[in-house]
């Protein structure tokens, strides 16, 4: 029993012209006609609301008649753990669980709050599959109007793949998390992955950071670092790591799985995908392997990737938001508007986890709507 699993599906931009009939996945179709199952992770609402969440960062959301796109595509679930499902609130959501209903759709990972959405099971040719659906506390785990995503616990995750194991006869979770355009994970993001597999999880499967990973196997459990885009335009990203990303087919039986891994690239010159050849990604997996099998070149790794940031983060810490303080700033010529001991206290605020569920309460009240 064959199940394909893809990365991020936001048809936007060039692929928002995809309509009923149109072929997009050229070469990509056999893989995805030899699988019982295949999957990919809805990364936006398929919806008419027009009014967005209040966030930071982009909102994303495309029309309800790619869910017919994705049966007639041949997919039969999608993820909805992921930080832009509830770009448009409780109304963005229901939609989008009408529109899948509509086409035969499963969905799991996001839904109504009282509803089971961390897991979902499918048995085919005798085989029982628990999926698991997980993401990093962003915008949509936060509830609105009753519905929310599935946000990363680590004493829930434990229960959850507990749970699942003993209803199934494998467990496959899928977390939606990491450091976008970043091609590594960092040693927190590996510990985490490696943490589902000591819980029971017999595959761990990552997507959000725009770019492929690497993948390793860990006591004899496969943990893919992550996926990249599936189909997601960006016109701001051509000729990129953005571009390409990897499918995984897990092939189960009774008493043992395996694993095979395509490479794509997605909406680049062309909008459409087409099978390519490890050796033809922007970078060696080989590599990516290397460095994540290495905790010191790992660590070395994400404190660069880090440094890159730098700029940016101070930036958003700062109690003020204007291009040139920043400018200034950056420069040297301004101070900083916080003094050494208040960013001790923030330090100790956003670290500690007793002071961080307090923070995080009164700044839900202060900025959650519906």
């Amino acid at each position: 029993m064959k199940i394909l699993i893809t990365g991020d599906f936001c048809p936007i931009h060039r692929a928002a012209n995809i309509f009923e009939g149109n072929d997009i996945f050229g070469d990509f179709n056999s893989i995805i006609s030899e699988c019982d199952l295949n999957i990919t992770n809805l990364e936006c609402p398929l919806t008419e609301a027009s009014t967005p969440i209040n966030k930071t960062g982009p909102t994303l959301k495309s029309s309800f008649k790619y869910a017919k796109f994705l049966k007639d595509s041949k997919f039969d679930l999608v993820t909805m753990a992921n930080n832009h499902i509830m770009d448009y609130g409780a109304k963005g959501i229901e939609e989008t669980i009408t529109a899948l209903n509509n086409n035969s759709i499963d969905y799991v990972g996001a839904g109504k709050s009282t509803d089971e959405i961390a897991i979902i099971y499918k048995t085919i040719k005798g085989i029982k599959i628990a999926f698991v659906n997980v993401c990093e506390n962003e915008w949509s785990t936060d509830e609105r109007g009753g519905y929310k995503a599935n946000g990363f616990s680590e004493i829930e995750s434990f229960y959850t793949i507990k749970k699942a194991k003993q209803n199934a006869d494998y467990v496959v979770l899928i977390h939606h998390g990491g450091h976008e355009m970043y091609n590594l994970p960092s040693p927190r993001l590996k510990s985490v992955l490696r943490y589902f597999v000591d819980c029971g999880a017999d595959v761990v499967i990552n997507h959000h950071t725009h770019c492929v990973g690497g993948h390793e196997v860990y006591n004899q459990k496969p943990i893919f670092y992550s996926l990249g885009n599936f189909v997601f335009d960006n016109p701001n990203q051509r000729d990129s790591i953005w571009n390409y990303g990897m499918a995984v087919t897990l092939n189960f039986s009774k008493d043992n799985f395996n694993f095979t891994i395509d490479y794509f690239e997605q909406f680049n010159k062309n909008a459409s995908l087409r099978v390519v050849k490890e050796s033809d990604l922007p970078y060696s997996i080989d590599e990516v392997n290397r460095i994540i099998q290495d905790d010191e070149l790992l660590k070395t790794s994400f404190e660069s990737f880090i440094n890159e940031k730098r700029k940016l983060f101070n930036s958003f810490i700062e109690p003020v938001s204007s291009k040139y303080y920043n400018a200034l700033k950056n420069r040297g010529l301004l101070p900083s508007l916080w003094s050494k001991k208040k960013k001790e206290y923030l330090k100790n605020l956003i670290s500690c986890e007793s002071h961080r569920e307090i923070l995080q309460e009164i700044l839900k009240e202060e900025t959650v709507n519906t």
